[in-house]
């Protein structure tokens, strides 16, 4: 107990309490383990799938035109 009085007591006391401190903070603020997530479920293969893209005289018409050299 008397080294704490001297001056290099006092520091070892400090970098001690300093790297218990900081071993603390590290182990309190590192993340956790991610809970169990559900995943959507996988879209049905038989369900109809909607219709994104037609094919009208329009586009027809549009895709003529870039091609036209």
């Amino acid at each position: 107990m008397s080294d704490a009085k001297t001056p290099a007591g006092r520091r070892t006391f400090l970098a001690g309490l300093l790297t218990g401190a900081g071993a603390v903070a590290a182990l309190t603020g590192a993340p956790r383990k991610a809970a169990a997530r559900k995943e959507p479920p996988a879209p049905d293969p038989a369900a109809p799938q909607p219709v994104l893209y037609r094919r009208t005289e329009e586009v027809e018409r549009y895709y003529r035109t870039l091609y036209r050299v």
